[in-house]
């Protein structure tokens, strides 16, 4: 199907954007429009409003703007017109987008996906055979070897002859992370985990040793131009597609536990890359959902960072639960021992971030000395100022009191400044860490002012077409024309519709976003438009007699002198 601007414009007059928007972020109603915590960018309070009259979003923080398909776009890391493919599908449509051609990056993911279908098959063939036991023994089955893509590397069989082959040059293929700069395959005789990228891309791999002994039982692909460890998930792609709002992430430091996790119908499960929990997984998992727990390895580095994932988390404003598992065993290992049952009743009773902080705390501490109990009481209470649960802020303090036979009342009294504390702190947290204004001379000033009032008043439409002779700003020019033109071809001015029109001009598109967002009174008076129009229409005359005066100062020639200055009284409309 042709993609049109009209069906564009269709698409999106059938859906609403506070619903699309609020599948992605949690969204609360003030007054007429809805507010949400910006994705776009680090934000600790709700600067994001959507507005269902206007059919757009705005974010007072970092001036991010569009209509349904730009959010999704950009939340998706995915290009306009497959924005609007994944909602037309959505409501009924079958639209068949191709790129006309392909940039870099999609050649890099067409190599990995012809690795990855490679390596599926080198574990059906005869050659696999001792692959595919070794996996079946590690209750690896058929249907999540497949579902996860798993395959298998082989001494016997170059992936590198056989991409090379396809017209790739070894120069990408060691660039991506496949080969050795001596033509040889990175990954030999191990079995193939791949990993992929937030839409689920095949971007790297992981190669295990099955039936060999190696230094290094995991090897992976370095990082690539298409693979960054700290920006991505492991199974973030599957996870998204069947979670709802309502329901937990489970997050786990290895790829093995998410598989793991799986084989006994847990699948809303994701894992960090081989690297530390970093600012952009918390991000990635908020727009997902806020309830997230953290399910990382039962040792003492697995404690160490669930505590730093707590920290990252609690900066965004998201407090996980936790589970912790016994004898230093990570998920994969708990669920080969223990079994299904015995992990889903882990899942069950997850205990809050607080419960875990504090027995942490009180792990390395000698109760017995009073230095001890006190730093551990006032480590316990900077916890438990961070929930909203007040039962359990009243068991917490009624249960220290017992243990430590200290006050109510004084354990209370330092709850409560504490909160009083943290209170103030979130109250100049809590603004708007508005973006600097760009400052403009009064011609563009002017021009940002008209066109601000065109989008909002068709008949100031037809007065700048009249009356405004030029535009001194090459994007405000051609910005104008654009409504012009989509004015008179529709009969009318939709903002979220001509954001679609524009959606493939980066430069015009940024400054109509910022136009629409320029904080302006909504009445004005027909004689401050027709001021604007007088100001724009100056630039080109001031600007020329400036030129004159210049080069009156710089003239020598009394006769000269006086025909550049009658050119200047000229100009400025004075009769000679």
């Amino acid at each position: 199907m042709n993609i049109t601007n009209e069906l564009i414009n269709e698409i999106r007059n059938k859906i609403d954007i506070v619903e699309i928007v609020s599948n992605y972020v949690p969204l609360t109603q003030r007054g007429k429009n809805y507010f949400g915590v910006c994705p776009f960018h680090d934000d600790h309070s709700p600067s994001m409003s959507v507005s269902r009259e206007k059919q757009i979003y705005t974010c007072f923080s970092c001036g991010a703007t569009g209509n349904v398909f730009t959010f999704v776009s950009e939340y998706e890391h995915i290009n306009f017109y497959e924005a609007v493919k994944l909602l037309g599908n959505k409501i009924g449509y079958n639209l068949g987008i191709s790129k006309v051609t392909k940039s870099s990056e999609d050649k890099s993911l067409e190599i990995y996906d012809s690795a990855c279908k490679f390596y599926q098959n080198n574990l059906n063939t005869a050659l696999g055979k001792n692959a595919y036991e070794y996996l079946e023994k590690r209750k690896i089955d058929k249907e999540t070897i497949k579902k996860f893509k798993i395959g298998l590397s082989l001494s016997k069989v170059s992936l590198t002859d056989y991409l090379l082959n396809k017209k790739v040059s070894l120069k990408e293929l060691i660039s991506l992370g496949i080969s050795n700069e001596n033509g040889s395959d990175l990954f030999i005789n191990r079995i193939i985990f791949p990993l992929y990228d937030l839409q689920g891309n095949v971007v790297a791999f992981s190669g295990r040793i099955y039936n060999t002994k190696d230094s290094s039982k995991y090897i992976n692909t370095k990082e690539t131009k298409i693979f960054k460890k700290g920006n991505l998930l492991y199974n973030y792609h599957q996870a998204k597609d069947i979670l709802k709002k309502s329901e937990s992430i489970i997050v786990m430091e290895g790829f093995m536990d998410v598989i793991r996790a799986s084989t006994i119908g847990i699948d809303n499960c994701v894992a960090t890359m081989g690297t530390a929990f970093t600012k952009q997984h918390a991000n990635l998992l908020r727009k997902m959902t806020d309830n997230i727990v953290l399910c990382f390895d039962g040792d003492e580095a697995g404690a160490e960072a669930t505590t730093s994932a707590i920290e990252i988390l609690k900066e965004i404003n998201v407090t996980p639960k936790v589970i912790r598992l016994e004898e230093n065993l990570d998920p994969d290992e708990y669920i080969l021992k223990y079994g299904a049952a015995s992990f889903k009743a882990k899942i069950n009773n997850t205990e809050s971030a607080i419960e875990f902080l504090m027995k942490l705390h009180r792990s390395n501490k000698n109760l017995k000395d009073l230095n001890d109990v006190s730093k551990y009481i006032d480590e316990s209470l900077k916890e438990l100022i961070n929930t909203n649960d007040e039962i359990l802020v009243e068991l917490t303090l009624k249960k220290m009191v017992a243990e430590f036979n200290i006050e109510y009342d004084t354990l209370k009294k330092k709850y409560d400044f504490l909160i009083k504390e943290k209170n103030k702190e979130n109250k100049r947290d809590n603004v708007y860490e508005v973006k600097p204004k760009t400052k403009y001379d009064k011609y563009s000033k002017a021009a940002r002012t008209l066109i601000h009032y065109m989008i909002k008043n068709q008949s100031i439409i037809d007065l700048v077409e009249s009356k405004i002779t030029y535009f001194k700003e090459d994007e405000i020019r051609i910005l104008s024309n654009e409504i012009i033109y989509y004015y008179h071809k529709y009969g009318i001015f939709n903002i979220a519709d001509f954001i679609s029109y524009i959606s493939n001009k980066d430069e015009i598109l940024k400054t109509f976003n910022e136009i629409i967002n320029m904080d302006l009174k909504e009445k004005y008076s027909k004689e401050e438009i027709e001021d604007y129009i007088k100001v724009i229409n100056s630039y080109p005359i001031n600007k020329k007699t400036d030129e004159l005066n210049q080069k009156l100062k710089e003239e020598k020639d009394p006769i000269k002198q006086a025909k550049i200055l009658s050119e200047i009284l000229i100009l400025k409309g004075v009769k000679q």
